[in-house]
């Protein structure tokens, strides 16, 4: 008896260059229309995935995606107005506080995502878990989602990210904390979006939460595994997933790939302190903090490529090795600084130069074919 497919999509963190992996599956979505995309309706990914989960900036994408169901135009045309929105333009002032460690406030973020879920849902407080017996006006009821938080202060070692779900723990998963706490959509936008460098934990009760990319989960496809073996036991299910990356593996040694450690040398520790010090060439007394950034990224970054192999390795071990792809630009991406979202135009390009690439074309070419029998259903 032939198992049932099950189709996951999995969402690193990475900063405004999430952007890039709205655009990957933007081109995703319209190619499985057979006929002139701009004719027909495009499929949103709520559509075609069974699963949704992200980190970060992937778990903001997640809840737009899935939660509150919006096709990617939409979901572009509001992740292009966070950054302005949250940051403003005043670049100085932006590393000013990186530089001096100080986070931004977090009021106008939280403004923006309480318009946002009003928008969609009718209700600022509407919850994360959909509730079926008060539904809200979003409707399509087709794809479950998570996105990860860990407890703040909590250093990698040792941790386990919360999943914050949109649908009932499964039977052997762990309930998000605090225990009984009924989390709404903007306090899990808010809090898999805290990152330490940038905002303030969230505090919910006595505990607080905060984003998961630096603990070990920038990169959630073996938590997504994890959730789906969890609720379709493999005997009877097989998995595709398309993992999305933002790029921070240019930020690696060349040879990562072939030889992935868990601590690469100081190259890339050295690459990304020099692109610091080069931008601002007049600052001498922020070297400490540059190093304590650099250290971060290439961190997170280590992390998310560990994972990728790791899921690999899974699906090699299934015999399903045609049902992992990973879209993960190389070029460029990584380099593009913290006030990432003021490089909008550089990552459209680096993105759209990728698609076109032999390996973009090929690649997403393969994903569309297995994702076709979802969207033909």
């Amino acid at each position: 008896m032939p198992k049932v497919r099950k189709y996951i999509l999995s969402l690193d963190g990475g900063g405004f260059r999430g952007l890039s992996c709205l655009i990957i599956l933007s081109q995703l979505m319209r190619g499985l229309v057979e006929g002139d995309p701009d004719e027909e309706p495009i499929p949103s990914p709520c559509q075609i995935f069974d699963l949704i989960c992200g980190t970060s900036t992937g778990g903001l994408i997640a809840i737009l995606l899935g939660r509150l169901g919006l096709d990617c135009s939409t979901a572009i045309s509001i992740y292009k107005k966070l950054g302005p929105s949250v940051f403003g333009r005043d670049e100085g002032k932006i590393w000013g506080n990186i530089i001096k460690g100080e986070r931004f406030s977090s009021t106008a973020f939280e403004t923006l995502l309480t318009e946002i879920v009003k928008n969609y849902t009718g209700d600022e407080n509407a919850l994360m878990k959909v509730q079926k017996s008060k539904p809200d006006a979003v409707e399509h009821g087709s794809t479950d989602t998570f996105v990860t938080v860990v407890p703040a202060g909590v250093g990698s070692a040792g941790t386990e990210a919360y999943r914050l779900r949109t649908y009932a723990v499964p039977r052997d998963g762990f309930e998000s904390a605090p225990p009984g706490h009924s989390w709404t959509i903007r306090q899990a936008a808010r809090a898999t979006s805290a990152a330490p460098m940038y905002f303030a934990p969230l505090q919910i009760e006595s505990q607080a939460f905060q984003d998961a990319a630096a603990s070990g989960f920038n990169n959630p496809t073996l938590e997504a595994l994890q959730e789906a073996e969890l609720r379709w036991p493999t005997r009877q299910h097989e998995f595709v997933i398309i993992s999305l990356g933002t790029g921070l593996c240019s930020l690696l040694p060349d040879d990562f790939d072939d030889q992935p450690v868990a601590n690469p040398d100081d190259k890339a520790f050295d690459k990304v302190v020099n692109n610091l010090r080069n931008k601002f060439k007049n600052i001498t007394t922020a070297k400490a903090r540059f190093e304590q950034v650099a250290k971060q990224l290439v961190s997170v970054a280590t992390d998310t490529e560990l994972t990728h192999g790791e899921a690999a390795k899974r699906f090699k071990k299934w015999k399903r090795s045609e049902n992992y792809f990973r879209f993960n630009p190389p070029q460029g991406l990584g380099d593009i600084d913290l006030a990432d979202y003021m490089n909008e135009g550089t990552i459209i390009e680096i993105t759209n130069v990728w698609l076109r690439s032999d390996d973009g074309k090929f690649s997403t070419s393969d994903a569309r074919a297995k994702l076709q029998a979802a969207y033909n259903v």
